[in-house]
């Protein structure tokens, strides 16, 4: 399998990847971003690849553990008569490379860095690496440390006016079809990132044994009535149905993902209800479906699904006052800090808990008003 090491370039999406031919693959990638699915698919690409060219190859995991640095770097580096080829897989990359990165590294991890970058360009191009990044963003001193050749991914923010565009993607690397409100229901319902589209396609394949699917196939098949359902969520809390919100919350998981993905919702949807009102108080209280269009990106959606659109978020926004909305998204900002840095199991539960009876108090008291 051919290599270009001095090609390295990053990459604008998985599909780009996905559609790179065999001989022109990276041979060292790494992916930026939290979603654990997504990288699967890619170690998964990369073993297609592999099994499709000439010999058997080895696989080597390495891990954020006591002694894998050095693991990493014979793997690379020293040669192997028996596995000449090898796929070697770094996962927790953001800890593994903390200590080579540093900048005020001990002279150990700074010799440790400086054979790297040496023995890099040299590597054989039967070895390939792939390396989830798990942050936020790609250190520079990264790219830096493989002097050149690293290809690379960063996972990026989806705004509600991407939500169609990456869906289409998924569905044509899948080679599947949604009537349109089964696509609306799929677009709305499911946590609006590549992996888990992916995840969620395959899902329907899988169980249904073909390439088209209606909408009762999206329910019956991805909104299982045991899984908790982050729409849910933000709908019962924005419209004050504290007994319902309770209720789809004993389906809670303890699962960081869970919480993360209802905050990530609930600030689109404060978001909406500010658009909204905004489009209300210029046109005399109406909201014209080409206004909404335009602010929300909801051209893409069948007619049914944007009256309906506008009339929930009609009802939404009478249950909010400015300063109301203002305090939701500090509340969420504040979430989205504590959990991010790795607030979980039983005290994150009961924070949680407690910030959301603090939300419904602030709706109460806007309507008792």
């Amino acid at each position: 399998m051919e290599t270009k090491k001095s090609q390295a370039r990053e990459f604008s999406s998985l599909f780009q990847l996905f559609k790179t031919q065999t001989s022109n693959l990276p041979q060292f990638f790494a992916y930026t971003g939290e979603d654990s699915y997504e990288f699967e698919l890619i170690i998964d690409h990369y073993k297609e690849a592999l099994s499709k060219s000439s010999g058997p190859y080895e696989i080597i995991l390495i891990v954020s553990e006591s002694g894998e640095q050095a693991k990493l770097f014979a793997e690379l580096f020293t040669p192997d008569m028996f596995y000449p080829r090898k796929l070697i897989i770094v996962k927790q990359a953001a800890a593994l490379f903390k200590p080579i990165l540093d900048t005020k590294a001990t002279q150990e991890w700074k010799d440790f860095a400086s054979g790297f970058r040496k023995n890099i360009t040299a590597v054989s191009d039967e070895i390939f690496l792939i390396v989830h990044y798990d942050g936020k963003d790609i250190p520079q001193s990264l790219v830096q440390l493989f002097q050149g050749t690293l290809n690379y991914y960063k996972t990026k923010f989806l705004y509600p006016s991407d939500y169609p565009k990456v869906f289409k993607e998924v569905c044509d690397q899948e080679q599947v079809h949604f009537e349109p409100n089964a696509a609306d229901e799929f677009i709305h319902r499911i946590p609006a990132n590549v992996g888990a589209y992916l995840k969620s396609v395959k899902k329907l394949k899988q169980y249904l044994h073909r390439s088209k699917f209606t909408i009762e196939d999206v329910n019956s098949v991805l909104f299982s009535q045991n899984e908790l359902n982050t729409n849910v969520l933000v709908e019962t809390l924005v419209q004050k149905r504290k007994v319902d919100f309770f209720k789809e919350f004993t389906k809670f998981n303890d699962q960081n993902s869970e919480i993360l993905s209802f905050l990530t919702r609930l600030s689109y949807k404060l978001d909406e209800i500010r658009k909204i009102k905004v489009i209300r108080a210029r046109h005399n209280g109406e909201v014209p479906i080409p206004i909404m269009d335009e602010l929300l990106k909801t051209g893409s959606y069948s007619d049914a699904r944007k009256n309906f659109v506008r009339r929930q978020l009609v009802s939404d926004s009478a249950l909010f006052t400015d300063k109301t909305l203002d305090l939701f998204y500090d509340q969420v900002i504040e979430m989205n800090i504590k959990f991010k840095s790795g607030l979980r199991d039983e005290v994150g539960r009961n924070y949680f808990l407690q910030k959301i009876m603090h939300l419904f108090s602030l709706l109460q008291e806007r309507s008792s008003n």
